[in-house]
């Protein structure tokens, strides 16, 4: 049978032969052949050829199982060492699960298995090498499965297991504690999983935790470190493989990960930082680096250490310093910054770390060059020929600062909304460069950064900043200096920038255009317009409010459809575009018929759609921009236009198009056109367009939801209708938003803004008792908790003087307001230019200028008292009130009808802001 074995597995690799020599060994593993004889060495290699996956580590577990059952001994190290030798994916699952099998019955309870040959480190070593070797990362489905499951990934899952073993026994499984060799296997194999792309969310998901469980392998190293275990130690290809590995993962806890690590870094280094005097005059932390310069000397490899014949005695415990030089060079430093730049939350204080850390830097960097002043190094091929290294030449290995990290920095600043601290930056790097720092030379990337900072600011100066930096940028290049040329996304963000603070300055679409007139010329594809530029020149123009902004709008858009047919792909039109331009149609004072330009770029848009662009697919945000230009347009028939343009919405949606589907903002905007529209119909089509809300939410379209907004603006719409029973229309609302509240639906709750409407609807109607109904819906604003506003008391004070009845009445109702008056003064609220006429209107409708005299003094008196005489009040009392009774009053013989609010007292219009005195001899000049 040995020799049957011996031709099968000499043959050519066929299933057939592998079936008979697997059948034939188990034979002869069952009747104790000599190991010799088993030929297993050979027959594991035929194997690994001729099976794959599962079938292949399915045979390996049956010859383990034929030994366990027929050896006294089973041989689980030297099956496994053979498999190991195998270099695939299929035998290091086999050798996996064998040596699982073998820890599992050593540690039985019950019947725990004694052997003379127990796995170590070094098996399991063997098998992370045989991993690394076979080039993949997991295991192969079989019949036989793994006691355990950390990670995904097979080296690190494995070292993760010998964690756990020894763990739970410390002393019994010093055996099996993980080595340098065990770590860097894992953090290697974690590392090349990294780059692995699938379709996989669950993979997906995975490999933005790598970073952590690469950075959790390096802390457990450390542990041990710190525990005496020096052989352990991380060197410097260790540290720079996590790193990477944070830097490349997208965990939002990386960036203090990777902070951490780089200071553990700098401990090690004995580095040590302190602050001196608190913070700079720029903002950033006065440090000082002390260093253990003797770590240049140091090994910064394992390799190294080994190569030197240090590495037995740091294995007998050495207390000596940290072993390698691990001091952090610029690429560890710039990972670090780059994780914290991309974090989600980047303010100040991430700044000031960043900050922190280029200082170091730079401390660093002055030791390194110290270092090779006082070392120069020596190139032996220069020395030959009796010359010398330039030791201005950096080493690859340096700590100092370059460009990259001041990009980086500029980045931070940028997100953290510190554009004055990114110029400073920027100006650094500017000095560094020009005193000799070839190291730190701004380039494009470091320009667009800092525009980028400039882009997010608010202020009034943003736009001069970012056209001084192009100016400067096309200057530098102009004099040579091709690598700061501007490019697209410079003239981009500048044109973004221009018009974000084009409201503030108005010449800003002016600078827009003439960027982009130089951007046609240029003959690089890369640095012409495409139609994200041109789409911001037109938010530009519509940000100004210029009279131009609705024609120029058009203009470009006609503009991008010639550029594109002459061959410029780059500027195909698509919907962002021509939303903006609706936009700036919509919002344009300059030209009558504002709406109905708008709607017909909008039939433009579905014209091109239909014809097949899909680039140009209307979506519900540009049906909603014109219905709110007819809503905002004096046209009667603005709620026909803006009802019109829903229908299409459907019609569209149902034809198909996903993204123009009618939502809540496109019901709300139609409703708010009826109720501006002032139509007889008004509240009704209204009404009917709610009715058809309510039962889309009630088929489950959330999409469709009524809320607060859009109750309030449908009873809007009844009191434009002047129906006789719009009040009623009004209260049936109310009465509906709040049982709709009182379920839970909180967006239906009626707000100020609400009970403001229905105040207003009172004061339209004829109701003969209108003041008790508004101080029935004050009362129930107060009892559901909603805090009236001015607006609220001068609505209800307007309502109470519309009061009509007898005598008595109209004296309850003058109370009201009096009451009102007083109440909105105690709770805080201030009268404006409207409560005082509101308060005089009740007077002259329900009081008697002779019966009520002493009332009517009293409320003149509090009125002079309050400084609240404008034009409008002045006007209202003049014309109830007998010219005898104001001249007696201002102590002024004069008709009163002839003065004006400015002849009034100093000490009546105090807290009122009075117009321009207007000049009599002045005519008015024509338009």
């Amino acid at each position: 049978m040995s020799s049957c074995i011996e031709q099968y597995i000499s043959e050519v690799h066929s299933y057939v032969c592998a079936e008979q020599a697997h059948a034939l060994l188990l034979r002869l593993i069952m009747e104790r052949t000599a190991w010799q004889r088993l030929h297993l060495d050979g027959a594991i290699r035929y194997f690994d050829n001729v099976y794959s996956g599962g079938t292949f580590v399915d045979r390996m577990m049956s010859i383990t199982t034929a030994f366990e059952e027929a050896y006294e001994e089973t041989p689980y190290k030297s099956i496994i060492s053979l498999l190991c030798n195998c270099y695939s994916a299929h035998a290091s699952t086999a050798a996996e699960l064998i040596l699982d099998r073998f820890e599992t019955r050593l540690q039985d309870e019950n019947n725990p298995l004694y052997h003379s040959n127990l796995p170590t480190v070094e098996t399991y070593n063997a098998i992370l090498t045989s991993w690394a070797k076979s080039g993949r990362r997991r295991h192969v489905k079989s019949s036989s499965s793994l006691s355990y499951s950390h990670h995904p990934n097979a080296p690190s899952n494995l070292v993760s297991q010998m964690l756990q073993l020894y763990n739970e026994n410390p002393s019994e499984m010093e055996r099996i504690r993980p080595d340098f060799l065990s770590f860097n296997t894992a953090i290697a194999s974690l590392t090349r999983d990294q780059h692995f792309r699938s379709n996989n969310s669950d993979d997906n998901t995975y490999r933005r935790t790598i970073g952590k469980v690469c950075f959790d392998h390096l802390q457990t190293m450390m542990m041990f470190y710190r525990q005496g275990n020096h052989a352990i130690a991380p060197d410097l290809i260790t540290f720079s493989t996590v790193m990477m590995t944070l830097g490349r993962g997208k965990d939002r806890d990386d960036a203090s990960r990777a902070m951490q690590l780089l200071d553990e870094m700098l401990h090690l280094c004995g580095v040590d930082v302190k602050k001196v005097g608190g913070v700079g005059n720029d903002g950033s932390l006065t440090i000082s680096v002390v260093l253990n310069t003797a770590l240049f000397d140091q090994p910064t490899t394992f390799t190294e250490l080994y190569e030197e014949g240090d590495f037995d005695e740091i294995n007998q415990g050495s207390s000596r310093q940290y072993i390698y030089n691990v001091i952090p060079r610029n690429k560890h430093f710039n990972v670090a910054l780059a994780i914290m730049a991309q974090s989600r939350k980047v303010n100040s204080n991430t700044l000031e770390e960043a900050r922190r850390y280029v200082d170091i830097m730079e401390q660093l960097g002055q030791y390194e060059s110290q270092k090779m002043l006082d070392n120069p190094p020596v190139n032996e091929e220069l020395s030959d020929k009796g010359l010398e290294m330039d030791i201005s030449i950096i080493s690859a290995s340096s700590s100092k600062p370059d460009t990259i990290t001041f990009n980086t920095l500029l980045k931070i600043a940028a997100k953290a909304g510190e554009p004055v601290v990114a110029d400073e930056i920027f100006n650094e790097m500017m000095t560094k460069y020009s005193e000799g720092n070839l190291q730190v030379k701004p380039d494009r990337v470091s320009f667009n950064t800092l525009l980028l900072a400039w882009s997010k600011a608010k202020g009034a100066n943003a736009g001069k900043r970012v056209t001084e930096l192009l100016e400067t940028m096309q200057k530098m290049a102009d004099n040579g200096d091709e690598e700061v040329r501007p490019d697209h996304v410079s003239m981009t963000t500048v044109i973004n920038t221009l018009a974000m603070s084009a409201k503030k300055n108005r010449s800003n679409p002016k600078q827009a255009e003439s960027i982009i007139s130089r951007m046609e010329d240029n003959k690089e594809a890369a640095l012409r317009p495409d139609v994200v530029t041109y789409t911001a020149v037109m938010k530009c123009w519509m940000e100004c409010g210029s009279l131009r902004a609705a024609g120029r709008a058009v203009e470009i858009i006609d503009k991008l459809h010639q550029r594109y047919e002459d061959g410029y792909l780059e500027c195909k039109p698509d919907t962002l575009a021509y939303n903006v331009a609706l936009n700036a149609i919509a919002k344009s004072r300059a030209i009558e018929g504002g709406a109905e330009n708008a709607e017909a770029l909008l039939e433009r848009m579905k014209d091109r759609y239909m014809t097949g662009d899909k680039d140009v697919a209307p979506s519900a945000r540009s049906f909603v921009t014109v219905m709110n230009a007819w809503a905002r347009s004096k046209d009667p028939n603005r709620g026909k236009h803006a009802e019109k343009l829903l229908l299409q919405m459907h019609e569209l949606h149902s034809a198909g198009l996903d993204n123009v589907a009618p939502n809540t903002v496109a019901y709300s905007t139609c409703i708010f056109a009826w109720s501006k529209s002032g139509q007889s119909n008004a509240g009704s089509r209204a009404q009917k367009l709610l009715k058809e809300m309510e039962r889309y939410r009630s088929e489950g379209m959330d999409d469709m939801k009524p809320n607060v907004f859009i109750y309030t603006n449908v009873m809007e719409a009844w009191i434009a209708s002047r129906q006789p029973d719009s009040l009623d229309k009004v209260e049936a609302i109310l009465e509906h938003m709040i049982e709709q509240s009182n379920a839970g639906d909180r967006d239906s709750a009626p707000n100020t803004t609400t009970f403001n409407v229905v105040l207003k609807a009172i004061r339209h109607s004829s109701h003969p008792e209108m003041h008790d109904k508004a101080e029935q819906v004050l009362n129930c604003m107060k009892k559901t908790g909603v805090k009236p506003n001015i607006i609220t008391y001068n609505t209800f004070m307007g309502a109470c003087a519309r009061a009509e009845g007898n005598e008595e009445t109209r004296r309850r109702a003058f109370s009201l307001v009096l009451a009102a008056f007083s109440e909105l003064q105690a709770i805080g609220l201030r009268p404006d230019g409207y409560t005082w006429p509101a308060i005089w209107q009740a007077c002259q409708c329900h009081l008697d200028i002779n019966a009520d005299l002493p009332k009517i003094n009293s409320l003149f008196d509090i009125t002079v008292k309050n400084g609240a005489f404008n034009e409008l009040l002045f006007n209202s009392v003049r014309g109830f009130l007998p010219p005898s009774y104001l001249q007696k009053k201002l102590n002024r013989k004069d008709d009163v009808r002839t003065l004006t609010v400015h002849d009034l007292p100093a000490e009546w219009t105090r807290n009122v802001k009075l117009g321009r005195v207007k000049d009599p001899t002045k005519k008015k000049s024509k338009a």
